[in-house]
């Protein structure tokens, strides 16, 4: 057994975890902001990263809405919160330009420590935990805030299957070949106070309006309804009046380009005979989708030159998006497969988010 790496890891982890003592975040390093490496996992379409503690690195879920971040010990947990110390790349402006600089350590952060095996079912592969990055005192990205005291704020570029996390202030690193970002503000809802809710007005489909309940868009008394976004998710989900509307539009506009839909292959309801979607040395040519919110702010989920279908096999693409039933939690949920296509930053000091135009993949 002694030859198993795992082992060590494992071993390193239970002693890590029973020797530290609870303190406040910290780091005598000021980087610019740090960079982590994420991946999405073909099987469950989760996003991992990678944490260091210590030397030892091991794979976590990144949950967007998530209040704090635990991480399984097989060798037990003094207690259910652990004080961690955490090994990360740190990413600087360096002659106008953002790098990728030495690692740097934060001691103090706060994780929750699991010792059931139960906790991981669901999980990715190899996951040993999940990270929180909600808003919220406890998550990563607040914690990473106060430890290197840069701005309380993250940006996700997962692109399409391999991209990266980057805390701090931006630019960010592959932002240099995109458009400047454009800011919405963060609606609060009160039953789900760590997640990052957006106020959706109303969306279009080649610049034409769709026909929704539009009260399904606001937040109501229950903390139900309203737009958020979510790491969890793999596909956008639109409560299912939305999503009979929406989609509805979309074939309708995708045919008056000549798109031809074909059979639907489940999970999606709208499919598309790939040889009729006209491509370009810029992108394919498809109807835009834009998500409208208030002072005159768009979020294009789709536009020509990048490409909102999921291939799903030989000549077959299909809408990316999910009926989400008839009384969901809320009723547009954003997921990974729609927000891969823009950096996002949230700005949670700010309470607001940017997003870049989306780009081609």
């Amino acid at each position: 057994m002694a030859s198993n790496p795992s082992f060590y890891a494992f071993l390193f982890l239970s002693f890590f975890f029973h020797s530290v003592s609870n303190a406040q975040p910290s780091s005598s390093s000021r980087p610019g902001g740090l960079v982590f490496p994420v991946n999405k996992d073909p099987s469950t379409l989760q996003y991992v990263t990678k944490l260091s503690l210590g030397k030892v690195p091991i794979n976590v879920i990144v949950d967007l809405g998530r209040k704090s971040s635990w991480i399984f010990s097989s060798g037990g947990c003094a207690s259910t919160s652990i004080s961690a110390v955490i090994t990360a790349q740190s990413n600087d402006l360096i002659n106008g330009e953002w790098v990728s600089g030495p690692n740097v350590i934060a001691t103090g952060i706060s994780l929750g420590c699991e010792k059931n095996s139960s906790a991981l079912r669901g999980l990715a592969k190899g996951a040993r935990g999940i990270v929180g990055l909600g808003r919220s005192s406890s998550s990563l990205a607040s914690q990473f805030s106060a430890a290197f005291r840069f701005p309380q704020k993250f940006a996700l570029d997962l692109g399409a299957g391999e991209g990266s996390i980057y805390f701090g202030d931006g630019p960010y690193s592959n932002q240099n070949f995109r458009q400047s970002l454009a800011y919405t503000t963060l609606l609060t809802n009160s039953y789900f106070p760590s997640d990052y809710f957006i106020d959706v007005k109303s969306i279009d489909v080649d610049g034409s309006n769709v026909t929704i309940n539009k009260r399904l868009l606001s937040i109501n008394n229950n903390g139900a309804g309203g737009t958020k976004i979510s790491t969890l998710v793999p596909y956008t989900t639109m409560e299912t009046s939305i999503y009979n509307a929406f989609t509805s539009a979309y074939v309708k506009a995708a045919k008056a380009r000549g798109i031809s839909t074909v059979a639907p292959v489940a999970p999606f309801s709208a499919c598309f005979n790939g040889s009729t979607i006209e491509s370009r040395p810029d992108g394919v040519v498809v109807p835009y989708i834009s998500l409208r919110m208030p002072n005159s702010v768009n979020w294009a989920m789709a536009r020509s030159g990048s490409n909102p279908f999921e291939f799903v096999k030989d000549n077959v693409y299909c809408l990316p998006y999910l009926d989400g039933g008839l009384k969901p939690e809320t009723s547009i949920v954003i997921g990974g497969y729609q927000m891969r296509l823009s950096i996002l930053e949230f700005d949670i000091a700010r309470s607001r988010v940017g997003y870049s135009p989306p780009i081609q993949v």
